[in-house]
C-alpha cells in the first residue's frame, strides 16, 4: 500500500505540471504551473483550490502512521492503524486526482476574438481534442471515485467495532466521492461534450429532452438518497462508538445499530454509483434546445407573443437595473467593500486583542494574491470578469448616464493587429478614471476598431495597494505604471491605455457643477518618449462627463500637493458624485472621442528618443486633445468648459 500511496500523491503535481503544459501550452491564455493562483478562471481556480487541499490531507494522512501515535492519545483512545490511514490518504489523493484533472478541462484558454465581437471560442484542434476525450476522461475517472465510495461504505459497516474513528472517516470519504463524482460529471462532463455549441448549463431546468430531464431526475433522486444514507450512516456510528472514541463508559452496539448502519450504508453506496451510471447516460440524450421541438415551441411564441414580450421586458427592465448598480458599486466604490469588512470587525469583535486577530487571520488569508507580482505582470487578469463587463457595463453606463458613446474621430488606417503599436491618451485624470479600465472593452469600440489589440491599462501603483480596489483593477487587466511594465504591456498586448496627467491632475480637479474648467497637466513626457522609441502610434483621448460627474468633498491643494509630492497620493481624498456626497458619479452623459493616431518620429541613434523630437511632439499631442475638445464639448453636452494647459 506504501507504494500505492506513494504513487497516487506524485500523480497531482504531475498532472498539474506536466497535463497542464502539454494541455495549454499554445492557449492564449498562457499556461504557468503557478496558474493555481488567481488564473484561468474561476471554474479552474475553484477546482484546483479543492484538489490542493484534498492533496494536503492525502499527504498528512500517509505521514500521520509515521509522525501520529493515535492510541498513546488521552482523549482519544480507539486505535487508528497503518492501513486505515494509507487507505484515507489513497482516496484523498484520488479526489484530488479527479479534481486536478476537472480543472486542467476546464481552464479558460483565452479567447482569439476581441472582446464585444461575440467571445465565441475558436474550435481549435486542441478544443475538439477536449470535446471528444476530456469527457470520456473526466467520466471514466468519475467512475471510478463513486466505485471507491462504495467499497469505503462497505468498508465501513463490516468492520465498525474494530475502529469507529477510522470509519467514520471512511464515510466522510465516501460521501466526498460522490459529492464530487456526481456534479464533476453531471457539470464538466456536459460541459465539455457540448463545449462547441454553447449549449449546456449546469442548471438546465425543463430543457434537453423528455429521456434527458426523465434521467437527470432519477439521477439526482439517487444521489438524494446516497448523501442522506452516508449522513445515517454516520450518526450511527458515532452514537454508538461514543464510548469508544470518547473513552466513556457505554453500551456495546447492539444488533439492531448493525442492521442500520448495514442498511444505510448499503443504500447510500448503491444509490452514489446509480446516480453516477444515470447522469452519465443522461448527457447521451441531451437535446439541445435548438434542435428540440420546433413547432410546438413556435406555436406556443405564436399564442403567448406579446404576453412573453412583456414579461421578457419587464424581467430585463429589473435585470438591468440590478446589474447597473452592482456595476456601479464595482467601479467606482470597491473600497465601501473594505471599510465595511474594517467597521464589522471594529464592532462585533469583543476586544481589541480580537480585533488583532481577526485581521491578522484576514491578511495571511489574502497576502497569496500579492504572489507573483500580478500588479506588474497582469498574472491575475481574470479573462471572464473582462467578458462579463464586456457584456455589461456599457449598458449600465448607458442607463446611469443616459448616454455613452464612443467616437472616431479622423481617419484610422486598417493594419494587422502586429503592424503597429498604440498608446491611447486617456484625458482628463479628474477624480477617478475609471472608464479608462473598461471603454476599450464595449463592443462599440471594438465595432469602431476592430484591428487593435484589446489594450491594457495602466494605473498609478497606489491602486494595486489598497484592497478589494487592487482586486477589482487586476481582473479588468490593469498594471502598474512603471517604465519597465509598460514597455513589457505593449510590446506583449501590442496597445496601452494611460492618464498621462497622473495625479497632479486629481489635484487640479474640481469637478461638479460649479465647475467650468478641464486643468491637463503637460509636463509629463515619458509616454511620448516610449512611443518614439518603441515606433508605437499616440492616440488621443478625451472624455467628456467622466471628470464632471465626481468631485473631491475636501478641497485643500495645499496639503494634497504636499501629500502628493511627499507620499505619493494626494490627501485627503473623498470623492463624491451623485447628489453631491455619494461615492457614485452624477448621472452625466459620457463621451469617449478618439483621436485620430499621430505617427511618431523614428528614434535617434542608439535608439533613443531625441529631446527636441519628444518636445515637438509633445506640443503636436496636445495641440490635437485641444482640437478634439473644441470640436466635439458641444455635441457632447459640455459647451461652457473650458480647456486649460499646465506644465508645472
Amino acid at each position: 500500500m506504501e507504494v500505492i500511496a506513494v504513487t497516487a500523491l506524485a500523480a497531482v503535481p504531475i498532472t498539474h505540471g506536466v497535463a497542464g503544459h502539454r494541455l495549454h501550452k499554445n492557449a492564449t491564455n498562457t499556461w504557468r504551473f503557478k496558474n493555481i493562483f488567481f488564473s484561468g478562471g474561476y471554474r479552474f481556480m475553484t477546482f484546483q483550490g479543492f484538489s490542493w487541499s484534498f492533496f494536503v490531507l492525502a499527504l498528512v494522512l500517509a505521514l500521520g502512521r509515521m509522525f501520529l501515535h493515535v492510541d498513546q492519545m488521552s482523549v482519544v483512545r480507539t486505535h487508528v492503524n497503518e492501513r486505515s490511514l494509507l487507505g484515507g490518504s489513497i482516496c484523498s489523493a484520488l479526489i484530488s486526482e479527479v479534481l486536478m484533472v476537472s480543472s486542467l478541462l476546464t481552464y479558460h484558454r483565452g479567447h482569439h476574438a476581441r472582446p464585444g465581437q461575440g467571445h465565441r471560442r475558436t474550435p481549435s484542434a486542441m478544443l475538439q481534442v477536449l470535446q471528444t476525450s476530456g469527457t470520456a476522461i473526466i467520466t471514466s475517472l468519475c467512475f471510478i471515485l463513486a466505485l471507491v465510495g462504495f467499497g469505503l461504505l462497505m468498508t465501513a459497516h463490516r468492520s465498525q467495532s474494530k475502529s469507529p474513528i477510522a470509519q467514520l472517516m471512511f464515510v466522510a470519504l465516501a460521501l466526498s466521492c460522490f459529492a464530487i463524482a456526481v456534479p464533476v460529471t453531471h457539470g464538466v462532463g456536459g460541459r465539455l461534450r457540448f463545449a462547441l455549441t454553447e449549449t449546456w448549463s449546469f442548471y438546465n431546468p425543463g430543457r434537453g429532452g423528455l429521456r434527458f430531464m426523465l434521467l437527470q431526475g432519477f439521477g439526482w433522486a439517487c444521489f438524494a438518497f446516497s448523501v442522506a444514507g452516508c449522513a445515517v450512516t454516520a450518526g450511527m456510528m458515532i452514537r454508538s462508538g461514543s464510548a469508544a472514541i470518547f473513552g466513556r463508559i457505554g453500551e456495546p452496539i447492539g444488533d439492531d445499530d448493525l442492521k442500520v448502519i448495514a442498511v444505510a450504508s448499503g443504500v447510500a453506496g448503491g444509490a452514489g454509483f446509480a446516480a453516477q451510471i444515470i447522469l452519465a447516460c443522461s448527457l447521451l440524450h441531451f437535446q439541445p434546445q435548438s434542435s428540440a421541438s420546433a413547432s410546438a415551441a413556435e406555436s406556443i411564441s405564436a399564442l403567448n407573443d406579446s404576453s412573453i414580450e412583456r414579461a421578457s421586458s419587464s424581467q430585463s427592465s429589473w435585470q438591468g437595473f440590478f446589474e447597473m448598480l452592482l456595476v456601479l458599486h464595482v467601479i467606482h466604490a470597491p473600497h465601501l467593500l473594505l471599510i465595511a469588512i474594517i467597521a464589522t470587525v471594529l464592532i462585533a469583535a469583543p476586544s481589541l486583542a480580537w480585533s488583532a486577530t481577526t485581521f491578522a487571520i484576514l491578511g495571511v488569508a489574502y497576502s497569496p494574491t500579492f504572489i507573483g507580482a500580478p500588479g506588474s505582470t497582469g498574472l491575475r487578469t481574470w479573462t471572464a470578469f473582462q467578458l462579463w463587463a464586456t457584456r455589461v457595463v456599457e449598458d449600465a453606463a448607458r442607463r446611469w448616464h443616459g448616454e455613452c458613446r464612443v467616437v472616431r474621430d479622423g481617419s484610422w488606417r486598417k493594419s494587422n493587429r502586429e503592424e503597429r503599436r498604440y498608446i491611447f491618451g486617456y484625458h482628463p485624470h479628474g477624480m477617478y478614471p475609471a472608464a479608462a479600465c473598461w471603454f476599450h472593452l464595449t463592443p462599440q469600440f471594438a465595432s469602431l476598431f476592430p484591428s487593435i489589440p484589446t489594450p491594457v491599462t495602466l494605473g498609478a501603483s497606489v491602486i494595486f495597494r489598497v484592497p478589494i480596489l487592487r482586486d477589482v483593477a487586476m481582473w479588468a487587466g490593469a498594471r502598474n505604471v512603471s517604465r519597465n511594465v509598460f514597455l513589457k504591456s505593449l510590446r506583449e498586448q501590442g496597445a496601452v491605455v494611460l492618464c498621462p496627467g497622473g495625479q497632479a491632475e486629481l489635484v487640479e480637479h474640481v469637478g461638479g457643477d460649479g465647475d467650468d474648467v478641464v486643468t491637463l497637466c503637460t509636463r509629463h513626457r515619458g509616454f511620448i518618449r516610449i512611443a518614439i522609441e518603441e515606433n508605437a502610434h499616440l492616440v488621443p483621448v478625451f472624455v467628456f462627463g467622466e471628470s464632471q460627474a465626481t468631485r473631491n468633498i475636501i478641497k485643500w491643494k495645499a496639503a494634497q500637493r504636499w501629500t502628493y509630492k511627499r507620499l505619493g497620493f494626494p490627501m485627503p481624498f473623498l470623492p463624491g458624485g451623485f447628489k453631491g456626497f455619494l461615492p457614485i458619479p452624477a448621472p452625466l452623459p459620457l463621451s469617449f472621442v478618439v483621436g485620430e493616431p499621430i505617427k511618431v518620429p523614428e528614434p535617434g541613434p542608439g535608439g533613443t528618443a531625441l529631446e527636441e523630437d519628444v518636445l515637438r511632439t509633445c506640443d503636436e499631442y496636445y495641440q490635437r486633445i485641444q482640437d478634439l475638445f473644441e470640436r466635439y464639448k458641444v455635441s457632447s453636452g459640455f459647451p461652457h468648459l473650458r480647456l486649460v494647459l499646465k506644465d508645472d
